[in-house]
């Protein structure tokens, strides 16, 4: 939804399904309340600190929960055997252990390993402390990702010099070679806007006064009918002359930049 194009759980499958260590895995993504939870299995503990780290860098994400999340069997160090069958079974386990182990320090180059990089989230986690630590940023609608050594910003931010400072401080972490800034839009008082409902996408609450149109040239910068079709098309709106005081509206998304796999 506004301003990325997609909801929030949305974008979340699409951050597991672009970084290359989770793209693998089968897991299932809800967000309730704001907070995303995530089931489904991992080879090791370390790939919780992943999923958190790129769950919490979705803009509307407040909490994660990872309850539903299992371990896969064999994911400590397996021992060698002695012979035979139990030999075989021993090697096998051992072999788990191992992919898994090897898994793990996939996640740490990702991460940021056990550093300070690493509580849990890596260099996304601190270019998004670093983002929400700056006032002028703090409530943009902001999705904080991370591919490879690159951080990945998508969104929306009020003026170009809110971009430019959180480009400047994205690219400040230690180890990041790159910001991207492709998808991240300037919008004026897109902070104001940015309010979410329990399933983390924008929401407008309809004021006495209000219009399709005066909403619509809010977000979009544009008042006309393919801007304000838009909001009451996907609010199930019939007749976009009649909508209520109070009533809440999905606000549809505007996309900028290139689709860019993380990994």
């Amino acid at each position: 939804m506004w301003p990325f194009g997609r909801s929030a759980k949305d974008r979340l499958l699409d951050a597991l399904k672009e970084q290359e260590l989770t793209a693998r895995l089968d897991l299932d993504v809800s967000v309730e309340r704001k907070v995303a939870k995530v089931s489904g299995e991992v080879p090791n503990e370390r790939y919780k600190n992943l999923i958190t780290a790129i769950a919490n860098g979705i803009n509307g994400i407040e909490g994660v929960d990872l309850s539903g999340i299992r371990v896969a069997p064999g994911a400590a160090s397996g021992q060698p055997g002695t012979g035979g069958v139990m030999e075989g079974v021993e090697d096998a386990a051992g072999a788990a252990g191992q992919a898994a182990a090897t898994a793990g320090r996939a996640v740490d180059a990702v991460t940021g390993g056990d550093g300070d990089l690493d509580a849990p989230s890596g260099r996304a986690k601190a270019a998004l402390e670093r983002i929400r630590g700056e006032p002028s940023l703090a409530d943009n609608p902001i999705d904080v990702l991370q591919r490879g050594t690159t951080i990945v910003l998508r969104g929306a931010v009020d003026s170009e010099a809110e971009l430019g400072r959180a480009k400047e401080l994205a690219v400040g972490v230690p180890g990041v070679t790159g910001v991207d800034v492709s998808g991240l839009q300037v919008i004026a008082h897109a902070s104001q806007l940015n309010v979410t409902d329990d399933d983390g996408d924008v929401v407008y609450t309809v004021q006495p006064g209000d219009t399709l149109s005066e909403i619509a040239q809010r977000y979009y910068g544009s008042g006309g009918r393919a801007s304000y079709m838009k909001i009451a098309e996907a609010n199930a709106i019939a007749d976009p002359n009649l909508i209520r005081v109070g009533q809440k509206l999905k606000i549809p998304g505007t996309t900028a930049g290139p689709e860019a796999r993380l990994a």
